[in-house]
């Protein structure tokens, strides 16, 4: 099994109604495992467009992004500046 990798998980569903639940769904079936304390958070309500933090082999992944309107981008982790 491959290493499974941190990613921001981006999620376009125009005019459907999005909860964490909703984001479960849609991904829990393909082997994405969903931070439950992040998400997911409105990025342009226009487009209904959401992201959720996630983390996600990279068959994971690539299952998931055969799913219309789902995109993954790297989720660097941010340190403080001293």
């Amino acid at each position: 099994m491959s290493p499974a990798t941190r990613y921001i998980i981006q999620v376009d569903r125009p005019g459907e109604r999005v909860d964490m639940a909703a984001i479960r769904a849609l991904l829990d079936g393909v082997g994405v495992a969903v931070d439950p304390d992040y998400g997911p958070v409105s990025i342009n309500p226009r487009l209904g467009r959401y992201v959720v933090r996630g983390v996600a082999s990279p068959d994971a992944r690539e299952r998931a992004e055969q799913i219309p309107g789902v995109r993954f981008f790297a989720d660097a982790m941010q340190e403080p500046a001293s």
